[in-house]
């Protein structure tokens, strides 16, 4: 007569004991991963000034109707590191200088502040080192003059970008 019996095989040398053991391993390793990674990363996308912000927002509709009444485009172009601009409306007398903000949408370090000289009529120029592609929130203003247009673009180097009032 046989025997089914086999011996009993060491712990370590059992499959199942692996999968009920090795689970909640994997489980608490990663979970210290995370925990590690919350506590030493920044949180980036919330920004300190959510409330100013917001407020600032709604004070500063009246100058995105001032575009509209004077019917503000503009063309946008990066080349060279420089930006060139091409403005057009009705506007009784063009800036001497033109604020163009470029706004990261998730991270505030990556803003950008570009302030624009007329070199001729309708045409301003500056320097601007930016890295590209790069999605941004585009706005154009002129403080002097109390307008702003805005827009959400694609920038890319030689890209064409029209900014209007809406």
């Amino acid at each position: 007569m046989k025997s089914d019996t086999q011996p009993a095989q060491p712990w370590y040398k059992e499959p199942l004991m692996w999968l009920v053991a090795g689970i909640p391993a994997v489980t608490v390793c990663w979970g210290v991963v995370m925990i590690t990674l919350a506590v030493s990363s920044k949180d980036s996308l919330v920004s300190d000034s959510y409330y100013k912000d917001g407020v600032s927002y709604t004070e500063n509709v009246e100058m995105d109707h001032q575009a509209s009444r004077l019917q503000i485009r503009s063309s946008l172009v990066f080349a060279n590191h420089e930006a060139r601009l091409v403005l057009d409306g009705q506007l009784e007398q063009e800036p001497d200088t033109l604020l163009l903000e470029l706004i990261h949408p998730t991270l505030q370090e990556r803003d950008l502040e570009i302030i624009l000289q007329r070199t001729e009529p309708g045409l301003y120029i500056a320097a601007a080192d930016i890295q590209l592609p790069s999605r941004r929130y585009v706005w154009l203003q002129s403080p002097d003059q109390g307008w702003r247009i805005r827009s959400t673009e694609q920038l890319e180097y030689s890209k064409v970008v029209q900014l209007n009032a809406q």
